[in-house]
């Protein structure tokens, strides 16, 4: 593992940096290796995407100062395989979230991408970014311009949403007061027609 490929890192309490730009692996090509995941790693789901492992790997290779950045798919933020990774999450230092949304950030591919980074020295607020154009210099001064910090404990487990503070209030004051559709139908939500391809 990498302990035995990295002694005098481990020896000095882990990685000072890890950063990550995992592959997009569609959790039927893994089904293999589920049974590995489910022993060792808090964040598996059963239909959770390989990347979601990358997660709880890198921050786990950090020192008590490290810094772990991971471009991944924005999915596992309202998925339902995703929440065993919220809450873990939830109890790790969020940094900072740069969500692009369905931006066409690589124009080979439908990626919905985000840049989520943990930082060892974090507090209880994370700086968001939700990034509405691509029509910027630097991704740098954007993030400066347009970020608004949340509560690590405001996020719901359920699936988060990365609004300022007064549109995470009013989604919750909706989700009080009606009835989300997965209750309705009985959990019984199926995918509809299908193409075949």
């Amino acid at each position: 593992g990498w302990k035995n490929a990295f002694p005098k890192v481990f020896r000095q309490g882990g990685f000072d940096v890890v950063i990550g730009n995992p592959p997009y692996v569609r959790q039927e090509l893994i089904s293999d290796y589920k049974t590995y995941f489910q022993k060792h790693y808090k964040v598996y789901h059963g239909a959770a995407d390989l990347y979601t492992y990358f997660f709880e790997n890198g921050i786990g290779l950090l020192n008590n100062e490290g810094i772990f950045g991971i471009i991944v798919a924005n999915k596992w933020m309202r998925a339902n395989y995703g929440e065993p990774l919220r809450k873990w999450l939830k109890q790790q230092p969020i940094n900072q979230i740069i969500d692009f949304g369905d931006l066409p950030v690589f124009q080979e591919a439908t990626t919905y991408p985000c840049i989520f980074i943990a930082d060892k020295k974090a507090d209880n607020f994370i700086a968001v970014t939700n990034v509405k154009t691509l029509e910027f210099t630097r991704l740098d001064e954007y993030v400066k311009q347009n970020l608004f910090l949340i509560k690590n404990n405001s996020l719901d487990d359920r699936g988060w949403h990365l609004g300022p503070e007064i549109e995470q209030q009013l989604l919750k004051k909706l989700q009080a007061t009606g009835i989300p559709l997965g209750e309705y139908v009985k959990g019984k939500i199926y995918r509809g027609v299908l193409t075949g391809f």
